[in-house]
């Protein structure tokens, strides 16, 4: 377990924060923009937290069930009143309409009484690029004004910061964290709790020592031009994820009880134009398995 956590934030700042913000209907997006709050750092141990996740294939529930166990944490599920269709391409088809109208879906538990909680640690898969859908209509039910937002979310690909920053930007008068993400190709497979236990128990290091995303990339090499083992691990990674149209255009690395690989490259994922995505691979240690893709973010 991490070290005792600290929290930076005045309680005077808390309570200003929340007298500047009401709290909303479910249905109602519109939402109350006010200064943001400096950015949090991990929750005190002794504050009451809960986890709050929507999990659609049961990837994210395994996820919040890790959070649950690290912060002894209530738990609440978020279901919806008439369930995502059970094929993937239907619920793809379902969740893109949804995201084009900005018609949120009602929710059997849209609103919690979360006056109890200072911390709310929110969990949920990635689609089409950030939080689904049933998030909105929960932070449209809700007011998080002054709380804590630990985000958490299971991915295809990638998904983790863009997400954390909607979020920052729905909720400027919350202190949203840092993001915890993990693959659910990574999280389904054998061992693959006990990894993403162990991922989790260091993102909360992370987050008592007050982290960013950007100081997390710290010990990177220079970009440099690949050569033929970087191309391998690349290949090997990669492999799963043809839909993604990568292409790598040049690679950093970082030393840890492995390697770190972080490739810029050329995405045009299922066939569309072409963006620019860093795609980070790690290797571990001889012996100890494969390469393995860890996000691909834009």
């Amino acid at each position: 377990m991490p070290c005792k956590l600290k929290w930076v934030i005045a309680a005077s700042a808390v309570a200003a924060a929340t007298m500047f913000t009401a709290c909303d209907g479910q249905g109602d997006q519109s939402k109350k923009r006010a200064e943001a709050l400096p950015e949090a750092q991990e929750p005190i141990a002794s504050a009451k937290s809960v986890v709050v996740f929507f999990s659609q294939t049961g990837s994210t529930a395994k996820l919040a069930g890790i959070f649950k166990e690290a912060r002894n944490a209530d738990v609440i599920e978020l279901k919806l009143v008439e369930p995502y269709p059970s094929t993937y391409d239907s619920t793809i088809a379902k969740v893109g309409a949804q995201r084009q109208s900005k018609q949120w879906p009602a929710l059997v538990n849209a609103k919690i009484d979360l006056a109890q909680y200072d911390t709310v640690f929110l969990g949920y898969p990635i689609m089409f690029g950030s939080f689904t859908p049933p998030i909105y209509t929960f932070l449209d039910s809700n007011d998080l004004s002054g709380k804590v937002v630990v985000p958490f979310c299971t991915f295809g690909s990638g998904g983790r910061k863009a997400s954390a920053a909607e979020l920052k930007e729905l909720e400027p008068q919350a202190n949203v964290t840092l993001a915890y993400g993990i693959t659910n190709k990574r999280i389904n497979a054998e061992g693959g709790i006990e990894k993403a236990k162990a991922e989790v128990e260091s993102f909360f290091a992370d987050l008592a020592s007050g982290k960013t995303d950007e100081m997390l990339m710290g010990g990177y090499s220079e970009q440099r031009p690949l050569v033929a083992e970087d191309s391998a691990v690349f290949a090997e990674a990669t492999k799963d994820y043809a839909y993604l149209g990568l292409k790598p255009l040049s690679v950093s690395t970082q030393v840890v009880a492995g390697t770190n690989f972080l490739f810029v490259c050329e995405m045009k994922a299922f066939g569309g134009p072409a963006v620019q995505a860093n795609v980070k691979i790690f290797r571990p240690l001889p012996g100890r398995g494969n390469p393995e893709l860890i996000s691909v973010e834009k």
